[in-house]
Parts: C-alpha cells; structure tokens; sequence
C-alpha cells in the first residue's frame, strides 16, 4: 500500500512540474511577442515616412539663381 502511494504522489508531482513548465512556457511566449510588438513600434516611429522620404529636401530641389546682374554660369572660360 505504501508504494501506491509513492506512485500516486510522484505522479502528483511529475503532473505539477509539467503544468508550472506550461505555465512558464506560455509567460515566456506573452513577454516575448510584446517585447516584439514594443521593438517594431520603436522602429515604426523612427522612420520617416514614405511621403517625406521619397521627396528629397527643398535645397536639392531648388535651382541654383545667379546674383543679379550676373549670368548662369556655362562652364567654359569667359
């Protein structure tokens, strides 16, 4: 009878030791994806966005304007 007993307790305890494991595990998971989802938000508000990236900045769209009086320059010797 004793060792009837031992089994059904071992078995007690080999069933609680799975069931923390579980436990853990899936904690393990949640803090996981959310330190994901947290890394890929940081990310998404680091980087600009489409509009303002595909549209270089408004000193290489602006022409270069000679001084007045003077004439755009053509590269040759004057």
């Amino acid at each position: 009878m004793r060792r009837a007993g031992r089994d059904l307790e071992s078995t007690t305890d080999v069933a609680a030791v799975e069931l923390t494991s579980r436990t853990l595990e899936a904690a393990a998971a949640e803090m996981a994806a959310r330190l994901q989802a947290g890394i890929r938000e940081r990310a998404a508000a680091r980087r600009p966005s489409p509009k303002s990236a595909a549209a270089p900045p408004p000193s290489a769209q602006q022409s270069v304007q000679p001084a007045p009086g003077r004439t755009t320059p053509t590269g040759g010797i004057a």
